[in-house]
């Protein structure tokens, strides 16, 4: 089945590029340099060496494939989708010009999972039956990888995951690493903050019932009775809502000190609603750093508290450099997150280099001993005998009145399951719903 259907894709590849030939090519504008403004932190270090791009010898020879899942259709089809494939695409492009992996060129193969967990399993199922195929990249929603990676396990095809559920690497399956912080992390970080930072004594922690809105809302929920945060109310919201009114008046008659909500980009309508209800909690929303939320709220997303692994654009020198390279080549800049799958692309390379062969089960076997310069990660990126980052950072922004975050507090601690027992760390991540 998997034969009959690459030959068929084959014959359409080759009459759309007959076709392409005939149209008028359209001039692109001109790039432009520019600094990075936003968001800002307070303090940047500049430990730690990340790639840089180079012009040197090309690679050659029969392409290393890379399976890249990435939100074409639905509601995150910019963040999720055209960003992290141009970085995706851009990591690859420098490492071709150096040489390549193995002196062969990387090649992206890019397939539309929409965000959705049925559509990432089929994703699946065809980056298994192409052989072509050597490892994937991906996916970026938890609630999509999660289902996705038993499939991935029986074909052995190794995964460097981006999703933040911790669950992910809780699973047994030896072929997966997680390249951002998990969202016992970011929930932890949000807790401590409101308690440590902001005084908060009671909130009402809503979330929009997907996997990791749900997750991370959990996590926050126990930390936060964990240091005496009182929690007035925990709920669910259907994401599809426009209309958080009824929810919203309930939480008011709470009267908690914050409101935390977990969710995408219905965050934003939930903010604006808030503010016109004349709710005056502090607000605090998990990742809430995109230039969607604040295009969605405007002025009534200023004071906006946000806990998340997204790194600031100018973090470290090395994500400055990044960002300025990217807005070079392709005329805008990244997204935080855009970032992981830059440095995914350096991982994965690392991975076939040590097992020195494209063969999926000697790359799986290489996965856990990555080692390699980060631009995110101060110290690089490593991943332990679970697939866990072994040296995770984890942001606190605030958006001021100017509409640009602000880094507030940046976490590089030592993670829940370097301090917790097995045991303890297994029994946490299956309290989580």
């Amino acid at each position: 089945m998997y034969k009959r259907f690459f030959v068929i894709l084959s014959l359409l590849v080759i009459f759309s590029v007959l076709l392409g030939a005939c149209a008028k090519a359209t001039p692109s504008a001109e790039p432009t340099q520019a600094e990075v403004a936003a968001p800002t932190s307070e303090a940047s270090t500049s430990s730690g060496t990340a790639p840089t791009q180079e012009t040197t010898t090309g690679a050659s020879g029969k392409p290393i494939v890379l399976g890249l899942p990435a939100v074409q259709t639905g509601s995150d089809t910019y963040i999720h989708g055209e960003l992290i494939i141009k970085a995706a695409q851009f990591a690859a492009d420098e490492i071709n010009a150096k040489g390549g992996v193995l002196g062969r060129p990387l090649e992206l193969l890019v397939m539309d999972d929409a965000g959705d967990p049925k559509q990432g399993v089929n994703v699946a199922h065809a980056f298994c039956g192409n052989p072509d195929v050597v490892a994937v990249l991906g996916h970026a929603y938890s609630g999509v990888t999660i289902p996705a990676l038993p499939v991935y396990n029986e074909c052995r095809l190794p995964v460097i995951v981006h999703g933040t559920n911790p669950k992910i690497t809780e699973l047994g399956f030896d072929n997966v690493v997680q390249n951002t912080p998990n969202d016992l992390i970011t929930g932890q970080a949000a807790a401590d903050h409101a308690k440590e930072k902001l005084g908060i004594t009671s909130v009402a922690i809503i979330h929009n019932k997907s996997m990791w809105g749900a997750g991370v809302a959990t996590v926050f929920k126990t930390r936060c009775e964990e240091i005496g945060i009182k929690v007035t109310s925990f709920q669910g919201v259907d994401p599809e809502d426009v209309d958080f009114t009824p929810v919203l008046t309930k939480v008011k008659s709470e009267n908690p000190d914050a409101v935390y909500f977990a969710g995408y980009t219905e965050q934003g309508l939930m903010r604006k609603q808030m503010v016109q209800l004349g709710m005056t909690q502090k607000w605090l929303a998990a990742e809430a750093t995109s230039s969607e939320y604040i295009d969605i709220t405007g002025e009534a997303g200023v004071g906006t508290i946000s806990a998340t692994a997204a790194p600031p654009l100018d973090f470290r020198q090395e994500m400055i450099d990044f960002a300025n390279r990217f807005q070079a080549k392709y005329n805008k800049l990244p997204e935080s997150w855009s970032s992981y799958y830059y440095d995914m692309v350096y991982a994965i390379a690392d991975a076939i280099t040590k097992a020195n062969s494209d063969k999926r089960e000697d790359i799986v076997q290489n996965l856990k001993k990555i080692d390699v310069p980060s631009i995110i990660y101060p110290e690089g990126l490593q991943f332990d005998s679970h697939g866990r980052v072994v040296h995770p950072v984890t942001f606190i922004y605030e958006l001021g009145s100017d509409l640009k975050y602000k880094t507030i507090y940046v976490w590089q601690g030592t993670p829940p399951y370097q301090t917790m027992s097995e045991e303890e760390y297994k029994n946490l991540i299956e309290s989580l719903k």
